[in-house]
């Protein structure tokens, strides 16, 4: 029998984790959007979790760095991202060819993948796969190199849809980009430090330990550095393409802000500890 959930601050966090998520929720509760701006941030801790356990379980079983960056990947997106990357490829369908509003609008529709989609979703993965991998070159830690990455990546993507919503105004009066309204910025920043807890007592931690330089409050420092420059850069993006082509955005937009946020902050964090 399932549950009717009645309490309102469950029923809003329920509402946005069963969006954003393919987590089966066996309860009745009554949709509520109304503190999206909130847990879009927030929920990316259980995004998180599910990468860093995919890449710990596949370092645990088989020590290769190529299999743990692909049982991450598998982890996240089938847990949480399959809806978004379904928001990259409709918007790179609809978005990148020469088209007119009308045109672009009926392709976001289109539940067939075409040309640019399908190359949009194999760089997306492909360069993902490899920014993760090669977090364990030159004999680095991949605890102290890989796991910061995954802790961050999923709020930069979540962070930029939210933003996205925030500063942007829907296409339509109708559908997922209709409901994502009244974003209020200090409810996202609440959201987003909620998310960042997790990497802050990861950085702390990492820090007091033997290889100290590859933690502290430098790593925490750095990571959100690149995680506000990733995702300002990509809500902008996003933001304006889908303004000059349709008019506003829509629900395939947040998801296209999602990956991209996500891909950005993984080649600028991987970039900069690199060259560090």
């Amino acid at each position: 029998m399932n549950r009717n959930i009645k309490n309102k601050g469950l029923s809003r966090f329920l509402s946005v984790f069963t969006l954003i998520s393919r987590i089966p929720v066996k309860a009745e509760f009554t949709i509520d959007f109304s503190r999206a701006d909130f847990w879009i941030p927030a929920i990316s801790i259980f995004v998180s979790m599910a990468a860093a356990a995919g890449f710990y379980l596949g370092m645990f079983f088989t020590g290769s760095a190529f299999v743990a960056a692909g049982c991450a990947i598998l982890s996240q997106y089938w847990f949480f991202n399959l809806f978004h990357l379904d928001g990259l490829l409709d918007s790179a369908d609809a978005l990148l060819p020469a088209a007119s509003k009308e045109r672009r609008l009926e392709i976001l529709k289109d539940p067939r993948v075409g040309t640019y989609g399908f190359f949009a979703g194999f760089m997306a993965l492909g360069l993902r796969f490899a920014l993760l991998a090669s977090g364990m070159s030159e004999g680095r830690s991949y605890f102290h190199f890989v796991f910061p990455a995954l802790l961050t990546a999923p709020i930069a993507g979540r962070l930029s849809a939210a933003l996205l919503a925030r500063f942007f105004k829907p296409a339509s009066d109708r559908g997922l980009g209709a409901l994502m309204r009244d974003f209020s910025l200090p409810r996202i920043a609440a959201g987003t430090a909620a998310a960042l807890v997790p990497l802050a007592i990861f950085s702390l931690g990492s820090g007091a330990g033997a290889d100290s330089g590859s933690g502290g409050w430098l790593l925490f420092v750095t990571a959100s550095v690149i995680l506000i420059l990733s995702v300002l850069a990509v809500a902008l993006l996003v933001g304006k393409k889908y303004t000059k082509e349709i008019g506003g955005f829509t629900g395939d937009s947040l998801g296209c802000a999602i990956e991209l946020g996500e891909l950005l902050f993984l080649f600028l964090f991987f970039a900069a500890r690199t060259w560090s």
